[in-house]
């Protein structure tokens, strides 16, 4: 996989986009998670965390830091627009 931090930021923003549409356009969160509001959203950044060990073990550091910072960023969104209480 080539070493590119654009490359690293595409990959990373795909989870979070997909459980945002998921979350959106189905049902799915309230059939399966209906008492737990975040919980697609803290899966995407699960499976983030996961890409971005296996990244960061191969090598691929500039990889690594564009899923990073994907990852950090949707969260911060997360928390800012989801009323969530820290």
């Amino acid at each position: 996989m080539k070493n590119s931090f654009l490359l690293g930021l595409f990959i990373g923003i795909l989870a979070p986009l997909i459980s945002y549409l998921l979350n959106t356009f189905t049902k799915l969160q309230e059939t399966f998670f209906a008492d737990k509001p975040i919980a697609l959203y803290v899966l995407a950044a699960l499976i983030n965390l996961v890409i971005l060990r296996f990244t960061h073990r191969s090598g691929n550091d500039l990889l690594a830091k564009g899923v990073l910072l994907t990852t950090f960023i949707a969260m911060l969104i997360l928390i800012i627009f989801g009323d969530i209480k820290i």
